[in-house]
């Protein structure tokens, strides 16, 4: 009996895509250019969000979004124990401790009564996954971490176009990380964006010194 394997993912590439990527690599201009440009206004058009900047990948997003929230040694941040380890290495690399908790066994997206239960003196945030593009329970999830003075960031690499309560993915917390993979609804082959709706966020969030502005700025809101 022959075997037929059953991709993972099938990107789907027209003649117009390497047409375009052709045409940006004659250009001379492989880094940030006004092709990158054009993709944060029009990510920033579909999500509803303010400010959006293109990174080299979501885990990149992850990480700046946690030193913009001033993560460090000392400090807990929750996230899903079912999830792409990238989502706790972001945590991980700014000192901070990654704390799992349980999935709900439908969504398989964070417990909410789980997440209760682990939220101690150390936490100091919280990072939701909306697995598979299923969206996470984000009011509940927001209020608990105002009533907790938490910051909240999102882990939407699987959530472009994931919808709640008429608000896209990502507009819910600090910021909110996409991804451009392969196996993505959207793929560059890599890279990926972050989204805020805090000018400050996006402008000063890719060097420390401006981070430390941003933690008090976040803490100020809470």
């Amino acid at each position: 009996m022959k075997h037929r394997p059953i991709p993972f993912s099938s990107p789907d590439i027209k003649d117009s895509d390497l047409k375009a990527v052709e045409s940006v690599i004659r250009s001379g201009w492989l880094a940030h250019g006004k092709y990158s440009e054009k993709l944060e206004e029009l990510f920033c058009e579909f999500t509803g969000s303010k400010y959006a900047t293109t990174v080299s990948n979501c885990t990149a997003g992850l990480h700046l979004s946690c030193l913009a929230a001033g993560f460090g040694s000392g400090d807990e941040v929750i996230v899903p124990a079912q999830t792409h380890t990238a989502t706790a290495h972001a945590i991980e690399f700014t000192g901070a401790k990654a704390v799992f908790v349980d999935v709900d066994s439908i969504s398989a997206n964070i417990s909410l009564e789980d997440l209760e239960k682990k939220i101690n003196l150390k936490t100091k945030g919280v990072i939701p996954v909306h697995m598979a593009g299923y969206p996470c329970e984000m009011r509940e999830i927001k209020k608990l971490c105002d009533d907790k003075n938490l910051i909240l960031i999102e882990d939407c690499a699987h959530a472009i176009g994931t919808m709640k309560e008429g608000k896209h993915a990502g507009n819910f917390g600090l910021t909110g990380n996409f991804s451009f993979y392969p196996t993505k609804q959207i793929t560059t082959g890599e890279g990926g964006v972050v989204i805020s709706n805090n000018k400050l966020i996006i402008d000063g969030g890719h060097n420390v010194s401006a981070s430390l502005s941003i933690a008090n700025w976040v803490k100020n809101q809470n």
